[in-house]
């Protein structure tokens, strides 16, 4: 197992950290479409894509670290069926049903499961 600096270390929990605030993002997003006492989902959702491009920056670095850890490599490049969900989301943006299907259905689930996976290789590195 890698042997992390304290600098790799703050960097990996504030990886797994935002990962998780996206994660209660789409909780929020997707109970919004039904509570109409959620107002805040277009918001987070803005958030949400702002965030993105912030984890696939974080996932090249991530790479290049665990560069002989086969395991967490393909647990990074399973982001792809996350990054399918949001190019289909992005085509059918204005047509307000199908995004809330295709967030709640497609995008939510896929982000999910990658989280899972992507936190099963974080988590002996970060957790005390």
């Amino acid at each position: 197992m890698l042997t992390l600096t304290e600098e790799q270390y703050v960097f990996l929990k504030g990886y797994s950290d935002l990962l998780y605030t996206i994660d209660e993002a789409f909780d929020y997003i997707v109970k919004s479409y039904s509570d109409l006492s959620k107002t805040e989902g277009d918001r987070l959702l803005a958030d949400v894509f702002q965030a993105l491009p912030q984890v696939a920056a974080s996932n090249e670095q991530i790479s290049q670290l665990f560069h002989n850890d086969h395991s967490m490599q393909n647990a990074l490049k399973d982001i792809s069926t996350v990054a399918d969900q949001v190019e289909l989301l992005l085509q059918c943006f204005e047509d307000l049903p199908v995004r809330q299907e295709i967030i709640s259905q497609k995008l939510y689930p896929a982000f999910a499961h990658w989280h899972q996976s992507i936190q099963q290789e974080l988590n002996p590195y970060i957790q005390s």
